[in-house]
């Protein structure tokens, strides 16, 4: 029931009133009423995120950074590079700018985290790129016309997923962002470091 009550929520919003998000939920009971999602909506959970990246490796060493307690494991080093990669195509897309496929970045999905932690830059560089592309996008949510929000996705691979620029944004700065806090999360523990 719960399940069903945020498939009704989610098929109900709006980005910034104009934006229906896509009906990919099946057999969800009619809508009752309309909610909508504005731009400082998705600004909270996305700054939040952003915020607890920070939080989670303030009390981490610069030379544990690529430590991988257990083998293969994603570590704060690929973590924050890889995340801070989306932030700068949160604000492409927005901008209707052409990106290169993250993916293929050093920290993309297609790499493999490494425990050579030369590898990676400092943690000083990782935490400025970080926090400075989320800025960046913020900005870049902030300051959009409506229109930049339905322009179709004509990417080649992002444009299988995502119909328009609302879905793909909205998944970056939500779930894919809260998926790595996990994984952080979890590294964390796997590390011996106390909750935060």
């Amino acid at each position: 029931m719960i399940y069903l009550g945020f498939a009704a929520w989610w098929r109900s919003c709006t980005v910034e009133g104009i934006i229906s998000l896509p009906n990919s939920i099946p057999h969800t009971p009619p809508i009752l009423h309309r909610r909508m999602l504005t731009a400082n909506d998705l600004l909270f959970s996305y700054r939040w995120g952003v915020d607890t990246f920070a939080k989670l490796v303030s009390d981490v060493a610069d030379k544990d950074m690529a430590r991988q307690p257990v083998e293969g494991i994603n570590h704060p080093a690929w973590l924050l590079g890889h995340v801070g990669t989306y932030h700068e195509v949160i604000a492409s897309l927005l901008r209707g700018e052409a990106f290169d496929n993250p993916w293929d970045s050093p920290c993309g999905k297609n790499s493999t985290p490494s425990a050579d932690r030369s590898r990676y830059p400092s943690k000083e560089q990782l935490l400025k790129h970080h926090e400075a592309a989320a800025a960046l996008a913020c900005r870049t949510i902030e300051s959009v016309k409506p229109e930049a929000w339905t322009r179709p996705m004509d990417h080649p691979t992002w444009g299988k997923q995502f119909a328009t620029v609302a879905p793909a944004v909205v998944f970056l700065a939500t779930s894919h962002q809260s998926l790595h806090l996990g994984q952080l999360s979890g590294w964390r523990r796997a590390m011996g470091l106390p909750r935060i």
